[in-house]
């Protein structure tokens, strides 16, 4: 290698040098511009930064709250996710249900013509209908107008029907007995024992003899005041039955709620004091109340008389 040589090749490395080093100072050089220019623009982006960093602040803290809040809502969707096969069955059941029902949809909408039909009938015959309620109004008038007029005389017919209904067991009573006698007195009549027997079924008695009102129980005359005239009638009705149809030991109530009086009599025995022994002579044990005060606990016999009456000693 020759001098020349190596003097050009030192020349061209200081010529390279001074290039690099030239090339270096415009890299700082425009470095340092740059940098001039990104040093302005710090502020601005610091600023940037500060109220980005403030926005995310909450941001976060929401984002946290979010957080805590998703394993109650993934528990949740576990258990909406369990209710689902349910509702997809009752949906299917829901569905099949759906022909059936559009089948009797259908059968009523075939219906709707007959109905309607029947609807106008009635709407064709609704002025007669109205004419005979007419009709019908004015009759139930002039019969509302009858029943007033009747009204008045409607206590008496009860008054005179609980008179007769009190009498009606005693006649019913007495016919059975009446029947009964005839019965046996038949038998008897085919032996031969029917003189003066039958005679007596015949006129059996239905009244009594002498005073049937206090007299009937023994009441002496104060006695008497405690009781009107109606309370002695029905103790007078419950004596003649036990007279007539009752058995020993049998008993008939009274009882008069006007009067707050009540009263049982009560067949005691029955004895002979004649022929026919059973049905000559009865006694009659008569206990009265007042105001739920005993005024006479008392026994009264009774026989028959010639008349065929029930009689007593006054």
């Amino acid at each position: 290698m020759t001098e020349d040589f190596k003097e050009k090749a030192r020349l061209i490395a200081s010529y390279l040098m001074s290039l690099s080093l030239f090339s270096l100072a415009a890299a700082i050089i425009y470095f340092s511009y740059q940098m001039s220019i990104i040093s302005t623009q710090i502020p601005d982006v610091l600023v940037s930064i500060n109220n980005t960093s403030e926005k995310i602040e909450p941001v976060i803290d929401e984002v946290a709250e979010i957080v805590t809040l998703v394993p109650a809502i993934l528990k949740e969707v576990e258990e909406t996710r369990k209710l689902i096969p349910p509702i997809l069955k009752e949906v299917e059941q829901t569905r099949k249900m759906i022909p059936p029902i559009l089948k009797e949809v259908e059968q009523t909408r075939n219906q709707i013509p007959a109905v309607l039909a029947e609807s106008e009938a009635i709407r064709a015959e609704l002025p007669t209908m109205l004419a005979s309620a007419d009709k019908a109004s004015g009759a139930v008038s002039d019969v509302a107008e009858q029943v007033e007029a009747t009204r008045p005389l409607v206590s008496e017919v009860l008054k005179e029907v609980e008179t007769t209904r009190e009498s009606i067991p005693p006649m019913m009573d007495r016919a059975d007995t009446l029947i009964e006698k005839a019965r046996v007195a038949g038998k008897e009549a085919s032996q031969g024992a029917v003189t003066g027997f039958f005679s007596g079924l015949i006129m059996a008695p239905f009244v009594l003899v002498a005073d049937a009102g206090r007299g009937i129980a023994g009441l002496s005359v104060k006695e008497a005041e405690n009781f009107e005239e109606e309370d002695l009638e029905l103790n007078k009705l419950a004596a003649l039955y036990l007279l007539n149809n009752g058995a020993v030991g049998e008993e008939r109530k009274w009882n008069n709620t006007e009067t707050d009086s009540y009263g049982v009599v009560t067949l005691r025995t029955t004895y002979s004091a004649g022929e026919y022994s059973e049905y000559d002579c009865r006694t009659l044990v008569f206990k009265l109340y007042a105001k739920d005060e005993l005024i006479k606990d008392n026994p009264k016999s009774f026989c028959k008389n010639e008349e065929d009456k029930w009689d007593y000693d006054d």
